[in-house]
């Protein structure tokens, strides 16, 4: 038996002006999307050849270029034709929150899986691990035979996510039925900050899942919590619920309604995880909190979920910050192309003077800056071989305690490897600014106390004033009902 395997992740912010052209992804062929998968060992000891297609891995940006996308896209379907008389499966990964610039209806991940149903016809099995953060729609569940998402978010179950779906997708290839999802579309559109795994509701709606998973009569069950930055009909909540069998279908049905009411029901305990805060009280409890080190999120430029990272507000509010400190700052990182390039041939030590600030809007109003180089590295450690691409540069101000960090590529700092990669010693720090939502796991462990500031910006959390006209209505927190 032999199994193909293909990759596509783009989160596509439709808020933000740079696009996702062909040079912002990471592509993977042979041995090396195969081990990126993570499954391959599941599928040779079960006597299965994995067969690799196409791997395209985008950082979360803008919109994805047409032409972009149709590389990307022909690859793999080009797989799909070259190995179609020899596969008994197709296993794919698929994000959910592409947009493709042109493409109809925009889901680039809902096109793939429809042009590779037009090659196969509707009966080889399809299974696909998603991100919860990507839409679902009724033709996109239709045309497979598993979807399952991670259960936790931040996302710290990856790998057993792929490999539970790999060894179920192994059970159906050697035990073949006809079996499909089913799906429930919620009139529910949340962003990630207000629905973490480690807190309520999704804490018992991942208990629930659980539950119901342990069941022989399902295969699999997963709760989409959707992505909405970008104006879409896709856009909004899903369960997902796989039956075992035909004979299941009724039972998968009465259990998707179940997590469905569930989640309905608890819809106003849908809240920011954490700490969080306007963007001054936000600030202010930062710099009068007395222990270190201390970490302040800014929410609206969260890079992570496809900010340009050219927001440089929280710089502007530490340097206009009136009151006596003594703090030490880390802004890390702002993106803004001109600067790195004015500064990516120059070497610590050396004094410099140049204007950050893209200049886009009010949050981008240039700064100029003088100080010194202080550390050069990279913002990931996988860009370490690669010259200035990725390359950190972090200046020290001369009027101010603060550090900030200069990229050309908009990267946020999640993990503290990554202030290795960029030689930066971030015990220094008494503050540290990243551009997240909710806190990373990783910066959760060392900090003593932590804030998400719900600044403006392309990611702003307050998705309430967001603008949609293609969105199902109602739709909560835009609309609310009575029960």
């Amino acid at each position: 038996m032999k199994v193909l395997m293909g990759y596509f992740s783009s989160e596509s912010n439709a808020h933000v002006s740079a696009q996702m052209t062909y040079d912002e992804y990471i592509y993977k062929t042979g041995d090396d999307l195969l081990d990126s998968m993570r499954v391959r060992d599941i599928f040779e000891d079960a006597g299965i050849t994995p067969i690799p297609s196409f791997m395209a891995v985008g950082h979360p940006g803008g919109l994805v270029a047409s032409d972009a996308f149709a590389f990307i896209s022909s690859r793999i379907l080009k797989g799909v034709k070259e190995h179609l008389h020899e596969i008994d499966g197709i296993f794919l990964f698929l994000h959910g929150a592409s947009n493709v610039i042109g493409l109809q209806g925009g889901s680039g991940e809902h096109y793939i899986v429809r042009e590779i149903r037009k090659l196969t016809g509707p009966y080889l099995p399809i299974a696909v691990v998603m991100d919860p953060h990507g839409n679902l729609s009724s033709e996109f569940v239709n045309n497979c035979q598993i979807i399952r998402c991670y259960r936790e978010s931040p996302h710290t179950d990856i790998r057993e996510t792929y490999r539970f779906v790999a060894h179920r997708f192994v059970e159906l290839l050697k035990n073949r039925r006809n079996i499909h999802p089913v799906y429930r579309k919620l009139p529910l559109l949340l962003g990630g900050e207000r629905c973490c795994s480690w807190d309520e509701p999704m804490l018992s709606i991942n208990k629930l899942l659980n539950e119901i998973e342990a069941d022989e009569r399902i295969m699999s069950c997963s709760y989409h919590i959707g992505y909405l930055r970008h104006d879409n009909d896709t856009c909004g909540a899903g369960v997902i619920v796989v039956p075992n069998s035909e004979k299941d279908v009724d039972y998968a049905n009465e259990m998707a309604d179940k997590i469905a009411k569930f989640a309905i029901d608890h819809r106003h305990d849908f809240h920011y995880t954490g700490v969080w805060g306007e963007a001054e009280e936000a600030l202010q409890k930062v710099m009068e909190h007395q222990e270190r080190p201390v970490f302040l999120t800014d929410s609206g430029d969260n890079c992570g979920a496809g900010a340009t990272g050219y927001s440089n507000f929280v710089l502007r509010q530490i340097m206009n910050y009136k009151k006596p400190h003594n703090k030490k700052i880390l802004v890390s990182g702002i993106t803004d192309p001109k600067a790195f390039d004015a500064l990516k041939n120059e070497t610590i030590g050396k004094h410099v003077s140049f204007d950050l600030g893209m200049g886009e809007d009010a949050l981008s109003t240039p700064i100029h800056i003088e100080g010194k180089i202080r550390y050069i590295g990279h913002v990931l450690p996988e860009f370490k071989d690669r010259g200035n691409y990725g390359k950190a540069i972090t200046v020290s101000l001369d009027a101010y305690p603060i550090d900030v960090v200069v990229l050309g590529l908009s990267y946020s700092y999640t993990e503290i490897e990554q202030f290795t990669s960029s030689n930066i010693d971030w015990t220094l720090y008494d503050v540290i600014i990243a551009k997240q939502g909710y806190i990373s796991p990783d910066f959760a462990k060392v900090g003593k106390y932590t804030i998400m500031s719900l600044t403006d910006g392309p990611t702003n959390q307050r998705t309430e004033r967001l603008d949609f006209k293609r969105i199902m209505r109602p739709m909560y927190p835009y609309d609310d009902w009575k029960d």
